[in-house]
């Protein structure tokens, strides 16, 4: 929740300042001239136009390969063996033959191997192999280069996998290491070029092929996406990650890629929530169906074709960490961040204009506000919902769902869903949108009611977002009509559809699907940020929905002297809905949730030294202070020392997500309880309140400086740039 009359700069997304007079200018003139075209099309050109000179929050670049500087290839000098190999080919009395023919001497190699294979032998050929394949792509002949990665790739293969080599393969030596880098840096270089020509297809076979070899590949995918299509491939090697805090890798076989999923008419229910572009992290692993790859020439001038089979197989990462073959079990390789970061490296998300927009014209954002979802929906799998705040968008919890699916209880037992709304309306309203959201989505993907995950739906809510997943917890009565008119509302002279919108906004129930609420940040008691000038500058600039104006001042025209304040119905801003003195605010903070619900509460404090640099009061975030964000009806309340905008970005306020979540599933028997090592908190950080024993089952609680802290694992796979 920022205030643009209080503050210039403010923190947008993932944390890049934006100035707001420069965005909201830009999306007013774009948005005026552009008013043929979709709302879609008039935001990107903003969002274009905006990022023209700016560095992106998160982006992805293509990293520089030292094989496309040509002048330096040519003056490089040809690859040297390694020590071992180098006395291996000594050994043999080969090596200088190697150094002036080095296709003579791989191809006695293979025979070598064919006849009775020893470890130290194939090692050396796969390694040849590949030294060979680099420098023939160096000095630009791309068919040899295909012809040796083939055979690094067999041979690493043969040295990982065959059977008679079981009892001389040695996971200690660092040859394994070696050879699982050959395999992966050759499978990797030619998945390039399949990728480069397009042949790439799932679910058909493709063919690499010049003169003297031909390697045929039956493509599948394995898992959730194995009925997808895909736009493109694209290697996570060739691209570098900058804006994420942490990037998740694991090590094994296999190369990381980034998948392109194809976006088509909605066959099925879930298809609509799925966002244009989507891209995926998947691992291709090659098999050999004969671990001992065909004994064939690999020279020049052998005027033989050497043909290959091979399965390529696309795994998921998320879900198979690891596979099996060969009878052993094999960890892959992976990466989660980079193409998360890929699908991020988009002017619409990372200038803010998309956030802008939403708070400027609730209208022209209308279509493109809703539920979705990055990955495939999982009936067996807990949603949890991510709502933003004022003035922000989905794209705002990038670092914390990074963060916690990269852990694997919780990945295996949730599913991340991300609302998005129009951030310019009364946050009353916004809750009834998100209401009729949640019932439709839960009726649409399991309208037979099977799926009891879906009934144990978590909300984390950040700023605003926290208010209106509060709403979707109580049930309203009449108290909130109450503050708007004292007439009963079937008695008021309407349409029916005026009158069951108005019902919609002032009466409801709870979503029984809801049983838990973490929230961040959230003026419970509103914010004196939300002052006479925000609301004047909210009055001038936003656009509410058609609704909240023309068919409310219908309603109230209809209706004279029926409504005690009818700026509730009409002129109510979302910045109007958040003042210290909001009646709807105040009969939120009142209301008390369903007693199936659990409350979670994480409030920002700013250091006394931030206070002193920002400006801000102290005992608050510089927008919402602790008083206006405590919560008397939470199972646990932490304090994060961060600024508004970034407290839900904050490793400590992650990790107590984190640690929600897995208490959570111990309490649902989803996952044993277990007693989790100590994170030291500096004095001031990450203190908790109170830390209910009851919750966590799966932690243990200890005294830091006097305070209960609640202590949640450190993920060792992450890795902090």
């Amino acid at each position: 929740m920022d205030f643009g009359g209080s503050q210039l700069d403010t923190q947008q997304p993932c944390g890049r300042p934006v100035r707001l007079p420069i965005v909201a200018l830009l999306t007013a003139i774009v948005m005026t001239v552009g008013c043929r075209m979709t709302a879609e099309q008039t935001i990107r050109k903003v969002a274009t136009v905006a990022s023209w000179g700016q560095r992106d929050v998160i982006d992805v670049k293509p990293r520089k390969s030292p094989i496309a500087l040509p002048a330096r290839n040519w003056f490089a000098k040809a690859p040297q063996p390694s020590p071992r190999t180098e006395q291996l080919l000594r050994k043999f009395n080969v090596l200088e033959q190697y150094q002036n023919d080095p296709d003579s001497v791989i191809a006695w190699l293979r025979k070598l191997v064919a006849q009775s294979p020893v470890m130290q032998e194939v090692h050396a050929l796969a390694e040849l192999s590949q030294q060979q394949a680099r420098w023939s792509l160096q000095r630009g002949n791309r068919g040899r280069a295909i012809r040796m990665y083939s055979a690094a790739l067999q041979h690493s293969y043969q040295f990982l996998f065959a059977p008679q080599l079981d009892v001389e393969r040695n996971a200690y030596d660092p040859q394994f290491r070696s050879m699982c880098d050959i395999y992966n840096q050759s499978l990797e270089s030619l998945l390039r070029v399949v990728c480069d020509n397009g042949t790439f297809v799932p679910g058909q076979s493709m063919t690499v092929e010049d003169d003297q070899q031909e390697i045929e590949f039956e493509v599948r995918i394995n898992g959730r996406w194995e009925n997808e299509r895909f736009e493109k491939f694209e290697l996570v090697g060739d691209y570098q990650t900058r804006g994420f805090e942490n990037e998740y890798r694991t090590y094994g076989l296999g190369v990381p890629l980034i998948a392109v999923r194809e976006r088509h008419a909605a066959q099925t229910p879930v298809e609509k929530y799925y966002p244009p572009d989507l891209t995926l992290a998947l691992t291709a692993f090659c098999h050999f169906e004969n671990s001992v790859p065909n004994q064939s020439p690999l020279t020049e001038d052998s005027g033989a074709t050497v043909k290959h089979r091979a399965v390529l197989t696309l795994y998921d990462p998320l879900e198979n960490p690891t596979i099996e073959t060969h009878a052993k079990t094999v960890p892959l390789q992976s990466d989660t961040t980079t193409p998360l970061a890929y699908h991020l490296d988009d002017p619409l998300l990372n200038t803010g204009v998309l956030a802008t927009a939403s708070l400027l014209n609730a209208e022209t954002t209308e279509k493109i506000h809703g539920m979705y979802m990055l990955e495939p929906y999982d009936p067996n799998k807990i949603p949890v919902v991510m709502v933003h705040g004022l003035w922000s968008s989905p794209v705002t919890w990038a670092h914390m769902f990074n963060d916690l699916r990269a852990n694997g209880d919780i990945h295996k037992n949730y599913q991340f869903w991300f609302y998005s709304y129009s951030t310019a309306q009364p946050f009353w309203v916004s809750a009834m949108r998100m209401r009729q959201d949640l019932i439709r989505i839960r009726e649409e993907l399991d309208p037979q009611g099977y799926s009891k995950s879906l009934d144990q739906m978590v909300l984390v809510g950040h700023s605003m977002g926290g208010l209106i997943s509060k709403m979707q917890t109580i049930s309203s009565g009449d108290r909130f009509w109450r503050h708007v008119s004292d007439v009963p509302i079937d008695s008021l002279k309407a349409d029916r559809d005026t009158i069951d919108r108005v019902r919609n906004v002032f009466f409801f129930e709870p979503v029984s699907a809801v049983k838990r609420v973490v929230t961040i940040a959230s003026p419970f008691s509103g914010s004196e940020f939300a002052n006479g000038t925000a609301r004047w500058f909210s009055h001038k600039f936003f656009t509410l929905p058609s609704f909240q104006t023309s068919d409310f001042e219908k309603l109230i025209s209809q209706n004279p002297n029926a409504f005690a304040d009818p700026d509730l119905l009409t002129a109510r801003t979302s910045v109007d809905s958040l003042s210290v003195d909001s009646p709807m605010i105040e009969e939120l903070r009142l209301s008390t949730a369903s007693d199936e619900v659990t409350f979670n509460n994480i409030i920002g404090r700013l250091p006394k030294k931030k206070v002193l640099a920002k400006g801000a009061s102290e005992g608050s975030d510089g927008i919402v202070s602790v008083e206006s964000a405590r919560n008397d009806h939470c199972e646990s309340e932490v304090f994060v020392p961060e600024e508004h905008s970034h407290v839900h970005q904050h490793a400590a306020c992650i990790y107590e997500v984190q640690r929600i979540l897995l208490a959570n599933l111990a309490n649902l028997h989803r996952i044993e309880g277990r007693t989790i090592p100590v994170i030291p908190f500096a004095e001031g950080q990450g203190q908790s309140q109170q830390a209910l024993p009851s919750i966590q089952p799966s932690v243990s609680p200890v005294h830091v400086a006097d305070q209960v802290v609640p202590v949640v694992p450190a993920d060792s796979s992450s890795r902090r740039r």
